[in-house]
């Protein structure tokens, strides 16, 4: 058995090998340490991120003259139009006319058959002339008190009844006869040679050649802008591109239930493919106030806080800051701003979508949107 001193002894042999162990990994590691920090010391600085500026297109807030409308819907009346009528019933024997075709204030365009008429006439003629013959005997008797008062009364008065047959004879006879009332162009005929008529038949219609009428109404609030002689801007759908004027000549005095007001106004020099019943959109321009501003609409971005713009910080390195606004009305591609920007100042119109409040910008002067909106202003 050992002593313990020699026990103590070789308990101690492997603590003073595991210590060497130690001392000899430190010796080695303790220069790589160095080296990486030198080495490390020696890289250059990393240089800092820089954000690439946004290409925008930028327009400038304009405070030139601006137009307000008031708009109204109407449609197109002829100044002279009329659906021609048979005034009593009759066969038609002359038919002169062809559709389409113009006509002069009094030309004829049906006869009616009136040959019983003209021989009645005849009878009639024949009885007025006989009464005329009594009536101016009986005048001369009178003076010799050959015959009585009451005689020459009668005979006046049966020559009276006769000339009042004649001319209503005459009267129905010119009825058969069917003129235009006034010159214009007649529409499609309705009727053909040989066919009976009803009293109110309609035979064909005309169209006068005095021009036309836009009828239409706006609400009470905005009754009072309109005043007699004001200049309208009518647009006709049928007739897209060719912008027409109208002069206000009526305004009824009585609203209607609905709280509208019915106005008339006549086009001035209508072109020949403008027909009655045509659907009218009618504007009647007020000017804004002076120095009112306005941006291109697109300027204008939408979020659940309202309506902002991007205005430009002018400097070396422009940037942008958010800014609320209000708007106004909008005409011709731009819109009013009445609260949040001054006349002068730069607004981006295109590529706000990429844009956060402070962002580094670089505004193309040359975009299809700034030329659009260099082009407005």
């Amino acid at each position: 058995m050992l002593e313990p001193e020699q026990h103590t002894e070789t308990a101690r042999k492997p603590s003073k090998l595991t210590s060497g162990y130690v001392l000899y990994a430190l010796l080695a590691v303790v220069p790589l340490l160095l080296a990486w920090a030198v080495w490390h010391w020696q890289q250059p600085a990393a240089v800092a991120f820089a954000a690439t500026p946004v290409k925008v297109a930028v327009a400038t807030v304009s405070n030139r003259p601006l137009v307000s409308y008031v708009q109204a819907i109407g449609e197109l009346e002829a100044v002279q139009a009329v659906s021609v009528p048979a005034e009593i019933g009759g066969r038609i024997v002359e038919l002169p006319i062809e559709s389409g075709q113009r006509v002069s204030r009094g030309q004829i365009l049906v006869r009616l058959n009136d040959a019983p008429q003209r021989g009645q006439l005849l009878r009639l003629q024949g009885q007025l002339d006989n009464t005329r013959t009594r009536l101016e005997r009986m005048k001369q008797l009178i003076g010799a008190n050959a015959i009585s008062r009451e005689a020459l009364d009668n005979a006046q008065a049966q020559y009276t009844a006769a000339r009042g047959a004649v001319q209503e004879l005459i009267a129905e006879i010119e009825q058969r006869t069917i003129r235009a009332p006034f010159a214009g162009t007649l529409g499609i005929r309705k009727v053909h040679l040989g066919q009976y008529v009803n009293a109110g038949d309609t035979l064909i219609n005309l169209l006068g050649n005095q021009g036309l009428y836009v009828n239409f109404s706006v609400p009470e609030q905005v009754a009072s802008r309109f005043t007699p002689a004001s200049t309208l801007q009518v647009e006709l759908d049928a007739l897209p591109g060719q912008p027409l004027t109208a002069v206000l000549n009526s305004i009824d005095p009585f609203l209607d239930r609905s709280r509208t007001l019915s106005l008339q106004a006549r086009l001035q020099n209508p072109p020949d493919s403008a027909l009655p019943r045509m659907f009218a959109r009618v504007r009647l321009p007020l000017p804004l106030p002076a120095n009112t501003l306005s941006v291109p609409e697109t300027a204008v971005t939408y979020s659940a806080y309202g309506e902002d713009v991007y205005v430009v910080n002018p400097s070396l390195t422009p940037t942008v800051r958010r800014v609320s606004v209000k708007t106004g009305e909008r005409r011709d591609g731009r819109v009013v701003i009445s609260q949040g920007v001054a006349a002068g100042d730069q607004v981006v119109i295109s590529g706000q979508i990429k844009l956060s409040d402070g962002a580094s910008i670089e505004p193309v002067l040359h975009s299809a949107l700034s030329v659009d909106a260099g082009a407005g202003e």
